[in-house]
């Protein structure tokens, strides 16, 4: 029944967010809406991220081609409680993580540890894999994990 789960994360700013995702950690922009309300409005679908934009809502994949690659969407704090009532004035963040299976945990903690609040450097877990974990600019914690073996 369920094939996919795509976190939908409230954040401060979309464009700073998403550029996070896009430029730090490799996702790939996929499109944004600049106002939530105006819906499909001419000129209210975004299909280019740039700095400094005002929007409501983006969404990144990792790999465009692949149906079955990490997925994300953002979300303003703004237009997520109208859709949601019951988020209003919550703090952004979770006590969760994000848990993304990566091929070389050691290769990538490599290159992103100067560019990151890293949370936990690499570590073999007893269950079979390596993982390390890291902080988003919103506070969510994202785990990056390797199958050992």
């Amino acid at each position: 029944m369920h094939n996919s789960l795509i976190p939908n994360l409230m954040v401060n700013n979309v464009c700073d967010s998403a550029l996070f995702y896009q430029n730090v950690l490799g996702f790939k922009f996929m499109v944004a809406v600049a106002d939530f309300e105006a819906e499909m409005a001419e000129g209210n679908v975004v299909t280019s991220l740039g700095q400094g934009q005002n929007l409501d809502w983006a969404n990144l994949k990792v790999d465009p081609e692949n149906p079955s690659s990490a997925e994300i969407m953002l979300q303003s704090r703004r237009s997520l409680e109208v859709d949601v009532p019951a988020l209003k004035g919550v703090p952004i963040g979770a006590s969760q993580t994000l848990y993304m299976r990566n091929s070389d945990v050691d290769a990538q903690f490599a290159s992103l540890k100067d560019k990151v609040e890293v949370i936990q450097e690499p570590v073999t877990r007893f269950y079979g894999m390596r993982e390390w974990y890291l902080k988003d600019p919103d506070g969510y914690i994202l785990c990056f994990g390797q199958e050992l073996g």
